[in-house]
């Protein structure tokens, strides 16, 4: 199952797996409204006349049982939401990294949100942006208020008119205007999208901040997983949550953002936590849903076997292939089973060994 090959991708960096029941003391996410993405929840009065709720969010329970000594989690859990309506039960998948968090450790996180997105399709993109450059280039503008509100809205549409509009106002200047025009222009691979935000940046907390992203760059390419890793400044989640980069990845055809993520040190300091956290969550059932249930590629390799086939000699080599990483999928030729998308086929044969099948 594909929970379990994202779990062996987590526990590969050292994460274990956190785990909690469906429900939660209903107090807990009443005082972290801000941070739950729907603000209707599913309450019920517990035998002992305590308000309790479902579950709408992991990465609050999570915070919450901290104790301040920081931890690496995986999590696989279901959770309630409104969506269109009516409450559903959504199966969300995501790791969180708590406490010191530096270039690498926001690397690691980056990196396993790649993987996650890999394991579903190879067509897919983690657009990256920081909260710390956009406060930062705004600062220098000094914009407050509803003018830097409406910048904000304005970069996450990329609405060129409508800056040009504030500065037809007054509320921006033409050199202001010039700039987050730039700004909104900068949708390229990490690296070449950090020397076009470097030539907007004019020292302080914006410079800091790309200083910080290059760094994690740094990382991410000695990963080997920089290629499809865009930075693009559309992207402005929470300034009151989120206070470092942030990150969203889309699948090739999916019409909805599937993986969303972030540096959130400020929710543990608002539970009274001295600790930085990052981590995202990966929206699987919606995903799974969207295929049709079914992963575009199930299995690496389908092999079928004819009814007098050696069946020692296929249970050893497909033994072989799997202990290499292979998903290896076998069936009987005539069998009767729902298709299942492979990436290629082979027939079992006598003697068959694994260089016949490309590995």
């Amino acid at each position: 199952m594909l929970e379990q090959e994202l779990s062996r991708l987590y526990e590969g960096y050292g994460y274990r797996k956190f785990r909690m029941s469906k429900f939660e003391e209903y107090d807990l996410y009443a005082r972290n409204k801000d941070f739950l993405k729907s603000g209707h929840i599913i309450t019920f009065t517990d035998v002992d006349g305590s308000l309790k709720a479902l579950k709408p969010d992991v990465t609050l329970s999570i915070i919450k049982n901290d104790r301040g000594e920081g931890g690496k989690v995986y999590y696989n859990e279901n959770v309630y939401r409104e969506m269109g309506g009516v409450f559903r039960e959504i199966l969300q998948v995501g790791v969180e990294s708590v406490g010191d968090i530096d270039p690498y450790a926001e690397a690691e996180v980056l990196a396993m949100a790649v993987q996650s997105l890999q394991a579903f399709s190879q067509d897919y993109v983690l657009d990256v942006s920081h909260i710390g450059f956009l406060g930062g280039l705004l600062d220098g503008m000094g914009l407050e208020g509803a003018d830097r509100t409406g910048v904000l809205g304005l970069l996450a549409e990329k609405n060129a008119p409508g800056v040009q509009s504030m500065v037809r106002q007054g509320a921006l200047t033409g050199e202001q205007g010039e700039a987050l025009r730039r700004l909104m222009e900068i949708c390229a691979p990490l690296r070449e999208g950090l020397a076009q935000a470097g030539a907007l940046a004019r020292g302080g907390a914006a410079a800091e901040a790309l200083e910080q992203l290059s760094r994690t760059a740094d990382v991410l390419e000695a990963f080997g997983l920089s290629d499809r890793v865009r930075l693009d400044f559309s992207l402005v989640n929470s300034l009151d949550y989120y206070n470092g980069v942030i990150f969203q990845g889309f699948l090739q055809g999916v019409p909805f953002v599937v993986l969303s993520g972030g540096r959130y040190d400020n929710l543990p300091r608002k539970m009274g936590k001295k600790v930085g956290a990052v981590g995202f969550a990966l929206y699987m059932g919606l995903v799974e849903r969207y295929f049709g249930g079914q992963r575009p590629q199930a299995a690496d390799l389908l092999l079928t076997y004819g009814p007098d086939a050696d069946l020692a000699g296929l249970a050893a080599l497909t033994a072989e292939l799997r202990g290499a990483g292979l998903r290896v999928l076998c069936r009987r030729e005539g069998g009767r089973g729902p298709a299942v998308p492979c990436a290629r086929q082979a027939r079992y044969h006598t003697g068959m060994g694994r260089e016949e099948v490309g590995v």
